[in-house]
């Protein structure tokens, strides 16, 4: 082996150990983005821990990271994650690199009211049970998404109200994502039980607004107020008795 090559080898091993003792709070201070605050971290940039992280106002507690080191060679900055979020937890591995940050083995739990505040999911209840291969965003937004996500326990306050402040059961779903045009997000639906049977789509484009098409029919039993509030939302039933319901609006 040449003179420069062990200088090369003795460079790569110095930085190495550089990287590995180097303080977690000086790296997120130089190095995280403005709209992203920590509190409590610990460790060093290799392997460290955060007791809170914030992103316009929506908090992760428990933070915990391990780089891989093999990433870097690539000129990528990837670790695998975990963290306790509101009524649930999040875990999997981060990729960042200068234009888009990569998501894989995304495993996620919550409960809906816990992410009202940043996703149109007022007036609704239930559990979300997130499995994602892959999650890739580009300049903030989704990009590519494939995966899985299932909703049990689905509820809502009915469009007309009685006054009682009762919630109306929807039942079970699975969100299936599938291949879209780049830069856009396409799903399809199903129930997995419940008031109503359901089929049908959803997707999201690149300036945020998104279309929901579904052909929904009322099960035996079905909640009286979910069927007239389902009249009043949705098309005239077809031959099977199906209705076609359409909603669009943005994020």
């Amino acid at each position: 082996m040449s003179r420069w090559s062990w200088f090369a080898l003795g460079l790569g091993a110095y930085i190495a150990f550089t990287l590995v003792q180097f303080p977690a709070g000086i790296a997120l201070r130089w190095f995280a983005p403005p709209n992203i605050s920590f509190a409590g971290v610990a460790g060093t940039l290799w392997s460290g821990s955060a007791a809170t992280c914030s992103v316009e106002g929506f908090t992760v507690e428990g933070l915990r990271w391990d780089l891989r080191p093999i990433s870097l060679l690539v000129g990528r900055l990837s670790a695998d994650v975990e963290a306790r979020i509101p009524d649930g937890f999040v875990s999997g591995n981060v990729a960042a690199s200068p234009s888009s940050v990569s998501f894989s083995g995304v495993r996620a739990a919550t409960s809906l009211p816990a992410l009202a505040g940043i996703l149109p999911v007022r007036g609704l209840r239930g559990q979300a049970n997130v499995a994602l291969e892959q999650l890739v965003l580009e300049n903030g937004w989704p990009a590519t998404a494939v995966g899985e996500l299932k909703l049990a326990g689905l509820e809502t306050l009915p469009l007309i109200s009685d006054g009682s402040g009762a919630y109306v059961p929807l039942g079970d779903y699975t969100v299936s994502f599938v291949p879209a045009p780049e830069g856009q997000l396409a799903a399809t639906f199903v129930d997995n039980g419940g008031p109503l049977e359901v089929n049908g789509t959803v997707s999201l484009d690149t300036q945020r607004v998104y279309m929901i098409d579904a052909l929904v029919e009322p099960r035996a039993g079905a909640n009286a107020m979910l069927v007239e509030g389902l009249k009043i939302m949705s098309g005239e039933p077809d031959a099977e008795g199906r209705r076609r319901f359409n909603l669009s609006g943005s994020l």
